[in-house]
C-alpha cells in the first residue's frame, strides 16, 4: 500500500513585517523553534543581507497564518536581521491554513538543516576573503580522510628573548592557506632551531 504524498501549494507575497511573529509554542503540535544563533553570527547575517538585500527573493521566508498574524516556520534570524534593519516589508512563502501540523513541524527543523559540508580541497579554488566574509564555515574536520585533522593555532614553548614575535604553527595545508590569504602572510626562507636534533627547549625537533 503506497503512502499518500502530501502537495503543497504556496504563495509568495510581501508581507508588513509587523504581522510576522516567531513560531513560540502558539500553534498546538508544533513546538517552539530550537534554533539559536550568536551575536557575532547575527551581526554578519545583518551585514550579508545589507551588501546583497536581492537575495531575500531566492530564499524568502517560510510563514503560516495563525490568527490573523503570521508565525514563522522558516527564516527566524533573517526576519530578526530584517526587523534589526528596519526593513517594513518581507518576501514571504505563505503555507495554506489546512497544513498538517506534522508537516509544520517536519518544516521546522528541515528549513534549518544542513546535509552538505564544504570540501575543503574544492573550496580552496575560492577567494577565502571572500569566504571569510560571507561568513562561510571552514570546517577542517577530516572526514575520515588520513592525515586531515581539526585546525588549530598553536604558540611555540619558547619565544627568542631578543625578538619580538608570534609563531603560529599548522598541522594542515588548509590552516596555513587560509592564514596566509586572511592574515596577508607571505613565504620566508625556513630556519631549523634543531641542534643535533634536539630544539632550544630541549625536545627532540619534529
Amino acid at each position: 500500500m503506497s503512502e499518500t504524498v502530501f502537495e503543497l501549494s504556496v504563495e509568495v507575497k510581501e508581507l508588513p513585517i509587523e504581522l510576522l511573529v516567531e513560531n513560540m509554542g502558539q500553534i498546538e503540535g508544533v513546538p517552539k523553534n530550537p534554533r539559536k544563533i550568536s551575536r557575532e553570527k547575527f551581526s554578519a547575517l545583518c551585514e550579508s543581507i545589507k551588501e546583497s538585500p536581492e537575495m531575500k527573493v531566492l530564499d524568502e521566508i517560510k510563514v503560516y497564518p495563525f490568527e490573523g498574524r503570521y508565525v514563522i516556520v522558516g527564516g527566524t534570524h533573517r526576519y530578526k536581521a530584517y526587523k534589526e534593519l528596519g526593513w517594513k516589508e518581507v518576501l514571504c512563502k505563505v503555507l495554506p491554513s489546512d497544513t498538517p501540523k506534522e508537516k509544520l513541524r517536519e518544516y521546522v527543523i528541515k528549513d534549518n538543516m544542513s546535509y552538505a559540508e564544504n570540501d575543503m580541497k574544492l573550496l580552496k579554488d575560492w577567494d577565502l576573503k571572500e569566504l571569510a566574509k560571507w561568513d562561510v564555515p571552514m570546517n577542517l574536520k577530516g572526514g575520515g580522510e588520513k592525515g586531515m585533522t581539526d585546525g588549530e593555532v598553536k604558540f611555540t614553548e619558547v619565544l627568542g628573548e631578543s625578538h619580538n614575535y608570534v609563531v603560529l604553527y599548522f598541522d594542515n595545508e588548509v590552516d596555513w592557506l587560509q592564514a596566509q590569504t586572511l592574515l596577508g602572510l607571505e613565504n620566508v626562507q625556513l630556519r631549523s632551531t634543531a641542534r643535533g636534533g634536539v630544539n632550544v627547549n630541549g625536545k627532540k625537533s619534529a
